[in-house]
């Protein structure tokens, strides 16, 4: 269960909201990194989880939601702006005696809803054992982990159901959109060359190449294609490259379907060259060699 938190830091924290919101939508600013680290801080903080002999553990993944103008303008120092956030947080709970089981792990999304300056920081799950779930970590963090392992122990397979093998990109436009493409199986048939352009309005287009037989697409972290779309489905889509050398895309039972080429709600539907589907907000379009 969640630790007490003391009752004048919560009293902090609410005057702080009270006096936060309301000034940011009447005097909007753009996000700056170091309010960021302050506002991950506090999270930390209000998501202590109380464990056996006193131990406070911390939450170890943070899912960061700004608007599309901050995300534009942070995105280009990403790399160095979450090193410089994990230190942070290491160093915040190393001087709060709080326990981490991994470095934190960090990941920036743009979301339409929020206005400039604004955030909204939302606490990712901690696997089992001392590790983060693998769709928390990026490969080289997988590969640090497993030189630690000690022989005769495993790391769960990255390309396993519900984990991912790459930390998210995300475009800089909202909803957000991840997309973890991964490389085909050694068993898998020989595959044409296929991709998909995304485009989305007032973003430059995204591609995503096809490199495996199955291609999930949804809101939920484990599809290939995350959509973070209220309108779209945890498991919206998939694209399947089927045996008679065709692609082709199912709908999964979702509530609002798929637009295939201006007729909507399709269930199925062979790909060919030209295609282009909808999904929520987003326009795919289909290409292969």
């Amino acid at each position: 269960m969640k630790a007490r938190q003391n009752p004048l830091t919560k009293f902090e924290s609410l005057v702080q909201r009270m006096v936060e919101g309301p000034f940011s939508r009447l005097f909007p600013s753009r996000l700056e990194p170091m309010e960021l680290g302050h506002k991950l801080e506090r999270v930390m903080e209000n998501n202590i989880l109380l464990q056996g002999e006193g131990r406070r553990l911390a939450p170890s993944a943070y899912d960061i939601y700004v608007s599309i103008k901050d995300h534009q303008r942070l995105s280009p120092d990403l790399q160095t702006l979450v090193s410089d956030w994990q230190k942070q947080l290491v160093e915040f709970a190393r001087h709060r005696h709080y326990t981490l089981r991994a470095e934190p792990t960090l990941r920036l999304h743009a979301d339409s809803s929020l206005a400039i300056g604004s955030v909204r920081i939302e606490v990712g799950s901690i696997a089992q054992g001392n590790i983060l779930a693998t769709q928390e970590l990026s490969a080289e963090q997988i590969e640090q982990l497993r030189s630690r392992i000690p022989t005769g122990q495993q790391l769960p397979d990255s390309t396993s159901s519900g984990s991912l093998p790459k930390q998210p990109h995300t475009i800089p436009d909202a909803p957000a959109y991840a997309a973890r493409p991964t490389g085909p199986s050694p068993s898998s048939p020989a595959m044409p060359q296929a991709w998909l352009t995304i485009r989305l309005p007032q973003a430059a287009p995204q591609m995503y190449h096809i490199e495996k037989p199955v291609v999930n697409i949804g809101r939920q972290l484990s599809n290939d294609i995350i959509v973070e779309d209220k309108r779209v489905s945890r498991y919206h889509a998939q694209l399947k490259y089927q045996p008679d050398n065709q692609f082709v895309i199912y709908d999964l039972g979702s509530t609002n379907g798929i637009t295939i080429n201006n007729t909507p709600q399709m269930r199925q539907h062979t790909l060919r060259t030209g295609d282009h589907f909808t999904i929520g907000g987003y326009d795919f379009y289909f290409e292969r060699r």
